[in-house]
């Protein structure tokens, strides 16, 4: 049971009736808590103790470190909890990669090993809710929050179906407090909810999937069998395919969440917007990108030390990242080309703050232009890495990206509608600069609004051709 598929659409009305109709917190939390390890559940069956167990540890790990006065003590429960939660994502992540690499070593060393006849299939949302577990214990060590008294809030807190399986990744202090009496939803918030959720299912069904199905996988499956200009295209219409899955799960995670009256973090702000690639990662999966700072960059020492540092910081923290997504070498090496690139940025960026001539040339609207489509350029051909095939077949993608035959833009393999596609993506960034203009004009009673994204709700679901197709990121 996903996002968008039938089943849901029978699931998320019952527990919503369920919930409001409920009086008492204790009540209300315990059947949304039975339901959200239900939808875990009916991802994951078998392993619904993985994330009960996570949560027992991190629990009683965070009431051990706030009672206890050593800091010798308080450390060694923060490393149980931080163990416990990567040992598990490592185990069940990692292994095959580690297995299928040091069988090839040991090959390569005259020692043949067995090929792997056994595969490992990963819990859904691992990725997930192991980092909020341990940003929930690093956060009460750093003594930023208390620890919570009651079992229940916390599992909720964990658990919440919502972004349990694909983010926003959440931290204690944003959720926790809002949990200390049930929210009521406001019609407002009843209105945005429908607002956040229809546009996430619209760019699922009718954007992503249909990129996806119609033309981005055949040429990525063959990239040979196709001209430069169409593998370019195809390059383009991967970017905004992941874009539109991605952010529109966590668009539809934070309309479902506003229906309990809860507010989660927005996750993306219109990253192909960005005119750098820092710029970039300050827009793309915000949640995980101030995670890696907040609990990683920052606690190696950040931009404190040597530049020498820095850049080691940097490169760690964004290998990490690309080994976070997958045990892959191609999400490795998505992690080392983001970090050769922050690096570089950081670089050039410092070697010219408060020279007066390039101050002058960088506040232009043509070096905006010129940095906007570098910048463009090197995501999409760093978004290569993780959708080849194969190394060769990437070669192939990324030759036509950077080939020079860059004015033959058009081929008759491109369906008319990809660029149309293509066109509401763009749409949807540059309409955001004008939202503060126009959306006032828009800005309907919330019982109308509620009303009309209601009603596209429906048309959406019953219109579209694409309903069910599993979200990119429900494999991480």
């Amino acid at each position: 049971m996903i996002f968008a598929t039938k089943a849901f659409f029978i699931f998320l009305p019952t527990v919503l009736v369920v919930y409001h109709l409920l009086r008492g917190r204790t009540h209300k939390y315990r059947v949304l808590l039975a339901a959200s390890w239900l939808f875990y559940a009916w991802l994951s069956p078998q392993y619904l103790w993985v994330i009960v167990l996570c949560t027992v540890i991190d629990y009683l790990a965070a009431l051990k470190i706030e009672a206890t006065a050593s800091d010798r003590a308080r450390k060694r429960w923060l490393t149980v909890s931080i163990a416990a939660n990567l040992g598990l994502l490592v185990a069940f992540k990692y292994t095959a990669f580690a297995y299928d690499n040091a069988a090839s070593l040991a090959g390569l060393c005259g020692a043949p090993v067995a090929g792997r006849t056994w595969d490992i299939l990963l819990p859904v949302g691992i990725s997930f809710h192991t980092f909020q577990g341990i940003s929930y214990t690093v956060d009460v060590y750093r003594r930023q929050i208390t620890a919570v008294r009651s079992f229940l809030d916390y599992a909720l807190f964990v658990s919440f179906f919502p972004q349990l399986a694909a983010g926003p990744i959440v931290r204690a202090v944003e959720f926790l407090p809002q949990m200390a009496t049930p929210p009521s939803p406001t019609a407002r918030q009843v209105a945005d909810g429908l607002h956040f959720f229809v546009l996430g299912l619209f760019k699922k069904l009718f954007i992503a999937d249909q990129l996806d199905l119609l033309f981005v996988a055949p040429v990525f499956a063959d990239p040979a069998a196709f001209d430069p200009a169409t593998r370019r295209w195809a390059c383009v219409a991967w970017a905004a395919q992941i874009y539109c899955d991605f952010s529109g799960y966590s668009d539809m995670a934070v309309g479902c969440a506003k229906w309990f009256g809860f507010d989660l973090p927005r996750n993306f702000n219109f990253p192909y917007l960005a005119a750098s690639i820092t710029d970039f990662w300050r827009r793309w999966h915000l949640s995980l990108s101030t995670w890696l700072r907040d609990y990683l960059y920052f606690p190696l020492g950040g931009s404190r030390g040597s530049p020498a540092r820095t850049y080691f910081n940097l490169m760690l923290v964004f290998v990490l990242c690309g080994l976070w997504h997958g045990a892959t070498w191609a999400w490795l090496a998505y992690g080392l080309y983001n970090g050769v690139l922050m690096s570089l940025h950081r670089v050039w960026d410092r070697a010219l703050a408060g020279v007066a001539w390039a101050d002058a040339v960088r506040a232009t609207r043509a070096w905006r232009l010129l940095a906007w489509a570098g910048t463009s350029l090197a995501v999409v051909a760093g978004l290569i890495l993780i959708r080849m095939p194969s190394w060769e077949a990437g070669v192939v993608l990324a030759r036509s990206l950077f080939g020079l035959d860059l004015l033959a833009g058009w081929s008759a393999t491109v369906p008319v509608w990809v660029p149309v596609l293509l066109g509401l993506v763009a749409l949807g960034h540059l309409f955001s600069g004008l939202r503060g203009k126009v959306c006032g004009l828009l800005d309907l009673p919330s019982p109308v609004r509620a009303a009309v994204y209601a009603a596209a709700a429906v048309l959406l679901v019953t219109l579209s051709p694409g309903v069910g197709k599993t979200f990119i990121y429900l494999a991480f």
